[in-house]
């Protein structure tokens, strides 16, 4: 913007800086679209890394056998429009999720994950499955055998 001696360039400058207010708030709702699917990918990303963890850790207590324990801290808490809803992990004796945890979010969508090389029975001290409502907890597992079957008794606290 270069200001010359006469009176037009100084008339100019409103127009020009309605100009760049106007591209300004134009670029405003796709930028903050933008920045919330980025939150969106990165809690799906973390939700995933940390029900592959859960996962491992059940396996690996598994392999080891009875009497193991291990205490996890899950942070599912989300800054976007994509929020946690519930997890449940595992399920009762035959069940179809007795390996997998199913983390759900508020838009419907479900995330997976099972332990299945080799399978592990994941279930709450009831025999149940286990429900978590809240996205910031500490999950203790513990490996229990009972009349020669190994399970992953989950609690969260």
């Amino acid at each position: 913007m270069r200001l010359t001696g006469d009176c037009g360039a100084v008339e100019s400058i409103p127009l020009r800086l309605m100009i760049v207010a106007v591209v300004v708030s134009l670029s405003i709702l796709p930028a903050a679209g933008a920045l919330d699917t980025f939150r969106n990918r990165d809690l799906v990303r973390r939700v995933a890394l940390e029900l592959d963890e859960m996962m491992a850790v059940a396996q690996v207590m598994a392999i080891q056998g009875p009497g193991n324990a291990r205490t996890l801290t899950f942070d599912l808490r989300g800054d976007g429009s994509l929020q946690f809803d519930r997890l449940t992990i595992g399920d009762s004796a035959g069940g179809p999720n007795m390996s997998s945890a199913v983390l759900r979010f508020t838009n419907g969508a479900v995330l997976s994950r099972s332990a299945l090389e080799p399978t592990v029975w994941l279930r709450s001290g009831s025999g149940e499955a286990l429900t978590v409502d809240t996205p910031f907890f500490r999950l203790r597992l513990e490996s229990i055998l009972d009349k020669s079957v190994l399970y992953i008794v989950a609690e969260a606290g």
